[in-house]
C-alpha cells in the first residue's frame, strides 16, 4: 500500500470514527431526555435511528467532497458558485433524508419491530434541513480551510525550492569564480620561468594537471570531506614548492577526527593562496605557512597562519579586497548562514592568524 492510498484510509477512517461520535451523542441526548420525559420506550429505536442518520450522510460524503473541492468559491466566481453549492445542498439534503426513511423501514422490518413512522415527508425535508445546512457549510469551511493550507504549504515549499536553487547557483557562481583566478596565476607564474628554469616550469605544469585533475572530479560539490580537500590543498602548494623551494614552508596539523568532516571545496587554496602571496612579498625571506584544523564538539576550526606583513587596516577591509577572501566568506555566508565564524587578525609575533569554524558534519554513510 503507498503513502497515499494509506492516507486516504486513515482520512476515511477518521471520518468514519466521527460520524460515530456524532452518533453516540445524539442517541445520548435522545436517550436522556425520553428517560427525563418518562418514555419508557425501548432504546435499541433511537440508536438505529441516530447511528443510519449519520452513516447515511457518511455515504455521500465522498461525492459532496469532490464537488467541493471541484467548485470552490472565491471572489470571482462568487455569484455563479453560491447558487450552484444552494443546489447541491438541497439535493443532498434531501437524498440524505430518503435515505434515512429507507434504511429505517428496512431494519425495523428485519428485526422484526413495528412499522417505521417517519411522518409527514414535506416537514420532515425541512425539519432535516436545517440541520443538514449547518453540516454542509461547516463542511465546506473544513474543506476550504485545508485546502487554503495546502496552497499556502505548496506555496512555502516552492519558495524553499526556489530559495536553494538560487543558493545553489550562486555558490556555483562564487566557485566557478576560483578557478579561472586561480589558473590564470599558476599560468603566469609558469609562463616567467619557462625560458629561465624550465624545468621548474615542467614540474609546475605536472602539479597543475594533478590539481585541475582533482579538482574536477568534485566539480559539481559544493562541500567535501576535509581529506579532499587537502588533497587538492597539497597538489596546489606543490606547484608552489616548485616554484619557492626552500624559501617556504607549509606545515599541515591536521587532527584525525577532523578528516571526515565536511567543508566548502575548494576553500583551503584560495586562501593559502593569498598568505603565500602576502608572506613572500620579500623575496629574499622564508615564508613560512601553518594550517592546523580540528574538532571541537560539534564544531570543525580551521586555522591558518603566515609570518607575512598581516593586515594594514580592519579585517572587514581585507575581506572585501581581493577574490580569494571575499569569495570565501561569501560562501561560508550562503552554505551556513550565522552559524560559521571568519575572523582576521594579526598575530602577536607577526604575520597573520585566520580562523574559520563551522558546523562539525560529515558526508552520509553510503546505503548498502
Amino acid at each position: 500500500m503507498d503513502g497515499s492510498t494509506h492516507g486516504r484510509w486513515r482520512f476515511w477512517a477518521l471520518l468514519t470514527i466521527i460520524a460515530t461520535l456524532i452518533a453516540l451523542l445524539n442517541f445520548f441526548i435522545v436517550a436522556t431526555s425520553w428517560r427525563a420525559e418518562g418514555n419508557t420506550r425501548p432504546l435499541s429505536r433511537p440508536f438505529l435511528w441516530e447511528t443510519t442518520g449519520a452513516f447515511t450522510l457518511l455515504l455521500l460524503l465522498p461525492a459532496v467532497l469532490a464537488f467541493m473541492r471541484r467548485f470552490p468559491i472565491d471572489r470571482a466566481t462568487f455569484a455563479r458558485r453560491v447558487p450552484l453549492h444552494l443546489l447541491v445542498m438541497v439535493a443532498m439534503g434531501a437524498t440524505h433524508t430518503l435515505l434515512m426513511w429507507i434504511s429505517r423501514t428496512f431494519l425495523h422490518r428485519l428485526f422484526g419491530w413495528e412499522a417505521y413512522k417517519y411522518g409527514d415527508m414535506r416537514y420532515r425535508f425541512l425539519m432535516e434541513g436545517g440541520k443538514q445546512a449547518i453540516a454542509y457549510w461547516a463542511t465546506y469551511a473544513i474543506v476550504a480551510f485545508l485546502a487554503y493550507a495546502r496552497r499556502n504549504r505548496e506555496r512555502e515549499l516552492r519558495a524553499a525550492h526556489l530559495e536553494s536553487q538560487l543558493t545553489e547557483a550562486r555558490l556555483s557562481a562564487l566557485k566557478m569564480q576560483l578557478n579561472p583566478h586561480f589558473l590564470f596565476n599558476t599560468l603566469n607564474m609558469i609562463s616567467s620561468h619557462v625560458y629561465d628554469e624550465p624545468r621548474t616550469a615542467e614540474a609546475m605544469i605536472a602539479h597543475l594537471s594533478d590539481f585541475l585533475r582533482a579538482t574536477l572530479r568534485l566539480s559539481r560539490s559544493q562541500e567535501v570531506a576535509l581529506e579532499q580537500e587537502l588533497e587538492f590543498l597539497e597538489a596546489y602548494l606543490a606547484i608552489m614548492k616548485a616554484r619557492f623551494e626552500e624559501r617556504l614552508v607549509v606545515e599541515l596539523d591536521v587532527a584525525d577526527d577532523a578528516r571526515g568532516a565536511l567543508v566548502p571545496h575548494l576553500i583551503l587554496q584560495p586562501l593559502v593562496e593569498n598568505a603565500i602571496t602576502h608572506c613572500m612579498e620579500d623575496h629574499n625571506g622564508q615564508g613560512m605557512i601553518r594550517l592546523a584544523t580540528r574538532r571541537e564538539g560539534d564544531r570543525l576550526r580551521l586555522v591558518l597562519e603566515d609570518n607575512g606583513p598581516g593586515l594594514s587596516g580592519e579585517a572587514g577591509d581585507a575581506l572585501g579586497r581581493g577574490v580569494g577572501l571575499s569569495n570565501t566568506a561569501e560562501r561560508l555566508r550562503h552554505l551556513y548562514g550565522p552559524d560559521h565564524r571568519l575572523d582576521l587578525a594579526n598575530r602577536g609575533e607577526g604575520g597573520l592568524r585566520l580562523v574559520i569554524e563551522i558546523p562539525y558534519r560529515t558526508a552520509p554513510a553510503p546505503e548498502p
